[in-house]
């Protein structure tokens, strides 16, 4: 990962992503929702604030860049999901560390070397091959930047790499790790293996009583009868009392009226974009069209790469140009637009899919709206009937006479435990959400305080009695204590039938011989590496057996059926030869010296913030720069 940093500008979208590079570990502490930030603070560290539009411009890189891999566009409920707006704020979080301790130890960079940089990287030439600044206006555009915000940053992620280089830069691997690590890696392996079942174990005698008893004894807590709560309960939710069918047509045609864009997914183009440095610049381009050229070879004339242009998959609200915005979302598809007059200059488009605009019908949907509003009037309900019910109690009303009074459903269970289960150990079904822990928290004759539950809804309860926690007797148990005992005793035949044939396969005794005795069929797998996965008969026990000793080792491991062994002989074993300038050893030797170099990394950044006071973050700030409805959703 350092190795990034390590190696100059590294291009403009290694400088743009300069914070994914310096940190993939989030060291940092949240604090909860405070006053006191700026409007526009979504976190502070120390002396540096991280604003909206930067965490903005962030987050919509990743969320693109994020959309390419999967081959599709994501939402920004989507992307919560994914844990894209953390990873971002991690980022950030870390590169804003690294600023404040910049800034406190004096580091800088002069605007030569930045313009040296900016000159110099490969991205921002021309077909000449040299700086070219529409290039470099252009590309910058696409990732959302002015030139003094690229400046700025590159100047920061400059002085960031000075202080990663510092504590980390030229760490070195021993050769001898490395070669050990290679013979670790590419140590493969090939075994003859059979399933030992529990019918080759023998047969397994009926238990005595005797037997029963003494396994009852030795296993005695595991019988264990837990503490049993007798809980009555009335349950009061907007969705109980809510009812649709009282809701007319017109009401809910009105509230698909006003909604209408809830229930319609907008439409959706894929956009590439050329900005062309002047008028003149852009009719040549537009006349080569007409000429016969392509959108392509425009691309290929200015050294654009398809990346360079790619605005990817995006609703018009999406385009902040509102002429580029009209133009994009007015072509067919295939269809690239004529020279348009652009805010930032002459632009040309080309969109290759549209996916259009689909709208649910409010037949589709009339049913859902009837049941949100019924359930809205019933929340209202519910608010009012609490207190209703709140002055029953305290009025002496048991749960069986306000569940009467006000039509309420009375459950009564006569046993739960601790974990929601009943006294044949079944989960009992319908609890509401809290009810098994409050439960346990009090006692019988306690009043207690109604439980809120999701939807806006309450729980009143009542323990009726308690069956404390005992040692069961044999008698109750003696099916599953007989069963438990047979399993237990197959288990320990099977265990010492492939532990023998594991002895004989050790001394060298072929395979194919001894699974005859046992009728057993012979198997073979090739090729098994360290990184092989589970799969068929071999289970990852086994894969590890593989490895337990060199060629003609035997193992034994538990097997992918239940009460099976898998019992395996190493029949060959093979590691390429060690070259320590081999490209692939330079890569792995690359990463592990970049794994250290986090280490020290780490390490500082954890001590830095907690020196700086840890980090706050504005989660009303952060909601809105993320589209969330709440702060944290």
């Amino acid at each position: 990962m350092l190795d990034a940093l390590r190696k100059g500008a590294g291009g403009w979208l290694a400088q743009l992503m300069i914070a994914a590079l310096v940190i993939a570990f989030a060291v940092w502490g949240v604090s909860d929702v405070f006053t006191g930030f700026r409007g526009d603070t979504v976190a502070t560290i120390g002396r540096t604030s991280i604003t909206i539009p930067e965490f903005q411009r962030q987050y919509e890189t990743t969320k693109r860049q994020f959309s390419q891999q999967i081959g599709q566009p994501i939402t920004d409920e989507q992307a919560r999901m994914f844990g894209i707006p953390q990873q971002v704020l991690s980022q950030l979080v870390s590169s804003a560390t690294l600023d404040d301790a910049a800034r406190s130890l004096g580091l800088g960079i002069s605007n030569k070397t930045l313009a040296d940089q900016i000159r110099d990287d490969p991205a921002f030439k021309g077909p000449n091959g040299t700086f070219d600044r529409l290039q470099f206006g252009q590309i910058l555009q696409q990732a959302g930047y002015t030139e003094a915000q690229y400046v700025a940053y590159l100047r920061g992620s400059y002085l960031r790499r000075q202080i990663a280089d510092g504590l980390g830069g030229g760490e070195t691997v021993p050769d001898a790790y490395m070669e050990a690590l290679h013979e670790y890696q590419t140590d493969k392996r090939n075994i003859s293996y059979v399933i030992v079942t529990a019918a080759m174990a023998g047969e397994v005698p009926a238990p005595t009583d005797a037997d029963l008893q003494k396994y009852f004894e030795a296993h005695k807590a595991d019988w264990k009868a837990p503490e049993y709560r007798a809980v009555s309960y009335v349950a009061m939710t907007p969705a109980d009392l809510a009812k649709p069918d009282e809701v007319s047509d017109d009401e809910a045609k009105k509230a698909y009226d006003a909604q209408a864009a809830r229930f319609t997914t907008p439409e959706t183009r894929k956009v590439e974009q050329i900005v062309f440095k002047d008028k003149a610049d852009a009719d040549a381009a537009a006349a080569a069209l007409a000429g016969g050229k392509t959108f392509d070879d425009l691309l290929a004339e200015r050294n654009l790469k398809p990346a360079d242009v790619d605005l990817g998959v995006i609703t018009k609200d999406k385009l902040i140009d509102p002429a580029v915005a009209e133009a994009t979302f007015g072509l067919a598809a295939p269809g690239v637009s004529p020279v348009i007059a652009g805010r930032f200059g002459p632009v040309m488009v080309r969109v290759s899919q549209i996916t259009p605009a689909v709208t649910k019908s409010f037949d589709e949907v009339k049913a859902d709206l009837k049941k949100e509003i019924a359930t809205q009037r019933a929340t209202q309900e519910v608010t009012d009937q609490h207190d209703v019910i709140e002055d029953a109690r305290a009025g002496g009303e048991t749960l069986a006479e306000v569940a009467q009074k006000y039509g309420l459903k009375l459950v009564t269970l006569a046993a739960l435990d601790k974990e929601g289960k009943d006294k044949d150990g079944k989960d009992v079904p319908g609890l509401p959400a809290g009810l098994t822990s409050a439960a346990f928290d009090t006692d019988v004759g306690l009043e207690n305080a109604p439980l809120a539950v999701g939807g806006g809804g309450y729980v009143w309860y009542d323990v009726t009695a308690v069956t404390q926690a005992r040692d069961r007797e044999l008698s109750e148990v003696k099916d599953k204590i007989a069963e438990a005992w047979k399993r237990e005793q197959v288990e320990e035949k099977l265990t010492a039938k492939a532990n023998d044939l594991r002895d004989r396969l050790q001394k060298g005794e072929d395979i194919a011989k001894a699974a005859g005795d046992l009728g057993a069929e012979v198997k073979t797998v090739s090729d098994i590496t360290r990184s092989t996965k589970a799969s068929g008969d071999l289970t990852q026990a086994a894969i590890l057996g593989t490895f337990s000793g060199p060629k003609g080792t035997a193992a034994v491991a538990a097997g992918a059926a239940d009460q099976t062994k898998v019992v395996l002989v190493v029949t060959a074993s093979e590691v390429p030869p060690y070259f320590s300038d081999a490209p692939d050893m330079a890569q792995a030797k690359s990463q592990l010296a970049d794994q250290l170099s986090n280490d020290f990394l780490t390490g500082y950044m954890t001590q830095l913030q907690a020196e700086l006071g840890g980090v706050s973050v504005n989660q009303a700030a952060l909601a809105q720069a993320i589209g969330a409805t709440q702060p944290g959703s």
